[in-house]
């Protein structure tokens, strides 16, 4: 007697299921500058009309130091303005969540005795004069307080009633992004006509930070804010999030130029966290194995253990490719490459990656020609040193035993796999895979109700 059953070809939404790559990171190398968050006051005399820009080092616990004045249109107005500065409070600049060092530059401007705080130029920060409308302001006023929600709430309903006023609804996007809904943030934006220069970075961050938070449910949403991203601002953090919109829509060969880019530009920048480099760094390995090129996604592999040593990161990913390209030779019934490319994914990825390997490795000898059950059975015991309930390995092992059977028509070897076979029928029923359930069934009445003849031929 022969054995005809086979496993059928796996297919690439199954092995995904079983062997997820790892989900869309999270954008969290994104730079938002340091803000003013209360304007502090002066004891020195005002000496009339002129504008004073302080250059502010805000440390990453939140002090600061006033250091110098970059530019002043009236000397006499420089020492309240550095008195101002010192004595006021910022938010600190992030590399994602995690706070660095930077310089704010704090434009103090005066008419006659008072002084009028004016936004920094790209600074991100929020103006508070003639800059916005009076309900912007209002808004403004709440965002300084840490009052996000509060800002949020004022600027919605304020635009119920004035919904051409843009000032209102980029505050409303800084209130929205402050309060950690950078798709909403987006929303808001994306009704803007023309973004102010003083708002234009928060802007691109929303934009960025929407497109990564969105690539996967709605990669045509995804693919949009990230091009008004790069538009508002094309900066690394803007070119990651257009990288990672491009795979999400298959463009490939567009992620890979992106994200190299975003790259080559955040690598060397000391100020970035170690985790946000391993995160550029696994949307751009995603991109090297997404058009097939095994020596980039390997030279990213070794890149991510370098930058942290207790990262697996890229071998999972490069598992995760092995497997990919084992699927496609086991499809096409060129199973001694399959093994090879199996082999290779078990010993360079995850538990998990090297779990489903040895499955697809069993199940490409059983689909061989002239299977090598004791090579099958190898294989099989692998995977369930890993997952020692998993209903297809023990399928797996019950085939290879079975095929041993009619091998040497030992009565032992028949009770082995009989009782192997039973296990994975009950644990693909818990599971829930009648199907597979259907397959243990149909393969135990048709190979062990009887007596072996013959060698065991073809697989699993």
């Amino acid at each position: 007697m022969k054995v005809r059953f086979r496993f059928a070809a796996p297919a690439a939404a199954a092995l995904l299921a079983l062997v997820p790559f790892p989900a869309t990171a999270q954008y969290s190398n994104e730079f938002t500058p340091a803000k003013l968050l209360s304007q502090g006051k002066t004891t020195h005399d005002i000496a009339g009309n002129g504008t004073v820009v302080v250059q502010v080092q805000v440390n990453a616990d939140g002090s600061h130091k006033a250091i110098k004045v970059l530019r002043s249109t009236n000397s006499g107005d420089n020492a309240a303005a550095m008195d101002i500065a010192q004595s006021s409070s910022y938010r600190p600049a992030h590399r994602g969540t995690t706070p660095v060092v930077s310089f704010y530059d704090f434009t103090l401007r005066f008419k006659g005795k008072a002084v009028v705080n004016a936004p920094s130029e790209g600074s991100g920060g929020v103006p508070s004069g003639g800059a916005v409308s009076p309900a912007a302001g209002q808004v403004a006023a709440l965002i300084r307080q840490h009052q996000y929600s509060a800002a949020v709430s004022k600027a919605q309903g304020e635009l119920m009633n004035s919904p051409g006023d843009d000032s209102l609804r980029q505050m409303l996007g800084i209130a929205e992004f402050d309060n950690g809904n950078v798709t909403a943030a987006a929303a808001a934006f994306d009704k803007v006509q023309n973004v102010g220069s003083q708002f234009r970075p928060i802007a691109a961050a929303s934009f960025a930070r929407a497109a990564v938070s969105v690539a996967t449910s709605n990669p045509t949403q995804a693919l949009a804010y990230a091009n008004k991203a790069m538009a508002i601002q094309p900066s690394a953090n803007s070119r990651f999030a257009l990288g990672v919109a491009q795979l999400a829509n298959n463009q490939n060969a567009e992620a890979l130029a992106s994200l190299k880019a975003a790259h080559d530009a955040e690598l060397n920048d000391r100020s970035l966290a170690t985790s946000s480099k391993v995160n550029l760094d696994q949307e751009l390995m995603r991109a090297y194995i997404a058009t097939g090129d095994t020596a980039g996604a390997q030279s990213i592999a070794e890149e991510i253990k370098r930058l942290d040593p207790n990262s697996n990161a890229g071998t999972q990913a490069m598992g995760d490719s092995l497997l990919r390209s084992g699927v496609t030779a086991f499809n096409n019934k060129d199973y001694a490459t399959a093994l090879d490319d199996f082999d290779k994914a078990a010993a360079s990825g995850s538990p998990d990656v090297a779990f489903q390997a040895n499955v697809l490795a069993a199940k490409a000898i059983g689909n061989s020609a002239k299977p090598d059950y004791k090579r099958m059975q190898a294989y099989a015991e692998k995977a369930l040193a890993i997952k020692p309930n998993d209903a297809n390995a023990n399928f797996a092992l019950g085939i290879a035993l079975t095929g041993q059977w009619f091998g040497d028509h030992n009565d032992n070897t028949k009770k082995t796999a009989s009782a192997t076979l039973s296990k994975a029928d009950q644990e693909a029923k818990d599971q829930g895979d009648e199907g597979l359930a259907l397959q243990i069934e149909s393969f135990m009445k048709k190979y062990l109700n009887g007596s072996p003849s013959g060698q065991a031929g073809g697989g699993s």
